[in-house]
Parts: structure tokens; sequence; C-alpha cells
């Protein structure tokens, strides 16, 4: 679906709701990027989630019968600097502050949210298809 499609289609004009520090956060890597495909039996969705630890399980998404999408999470700080005996000040902070954030938008159509497929990939995208009701 390109661009032009994409905007015709009544469905896809609803919006992504940033809150937390995926709403404050600074230039950087972006919090809450989505990208939405559709195939002929399901959804998949790519959503940006920089800084969320993959191994601390800090990160829960929601699908709702509807299409709603709640994800939520945390970013921690990566302990490179806690576990150093020395003091620093920022002096440029681009990332996204630590803090919890979610992410909330709406997919196409229904989704039968028995079935459902996550991946959180090593640089830092949450990957998942939800089969169509």
């Amino acid at each position: 679906m390109d661009a032009q499609a994409s905007s015709d289609h009544p469905q896809m004009k609803s919006a992504v709701v940033l809150r937390g520090t995926a709403k404050d956060g600074k230039p950087g890597p972006p919090i809450g990027v989505v990208d939405i495909g559709v195939a002929e039996k399901a959804y998949l969705f790519r959503v940006a989630v920089p800084g969320v630890d993959k191994e601390s399980a800090k990160l829960k998404c929601s699908i709702g019968v509807h299409g709603r999408v709640e994800i939520q999470g945390e970013i921690t700080d990566r302990g490179v600097l806690s576990s150093s005996s020395n003091v620093y000040r920022m002096i440029t902070q681009q990332l996204s502050p630590t803090g919890p954030f979610s992410v909330h938008f709406n997919l196409p159509g229904p989704v039968d949210t028995r079935f459902t497929l996550a991946n959180f990939r090593q640089d830092g995208i949450l990957e998942v298809m939800a089969f169509k009701k």
C-alpha cells in the first residue's frame, strides 16, 4: 500500500498516541515510530523502542479484539555508567530519558487475540504479527 493509498484508507486515519518518556524524548533514536503492514490473513506492526532492555522484560504489548494496540515499557539506565565509580555530568543527551512510556494505536481491523507472534529484535524493534478475525 503506497503512502497515498494508505492516507485514503478510512481505517488508517487513527493516530499514534505517545505518553511518558516516549512523548518527552529528545532528538535521537525515537520511541514509538510505528510501521503497519496488511496481508490477507494478518497484520504486521513494528514499533521502535530503543533503550528498552530486552532481558529485563520491562515491555508489555496488549492487543484488543478491535485492533487496539497498547505497548507499555520502561527506559532504564543501561548499567554502563552506574557500574562506574565516576560521576558524569552529561553535556549532550539525545536519547530518551529513563522512565515509563506507552504507545497506543489502532490496527486497520479486528484481530483474533489468540493468535499473535511477537519478536523483540536486538535492534530495539518490537515486531508483532496479529491474525485477522
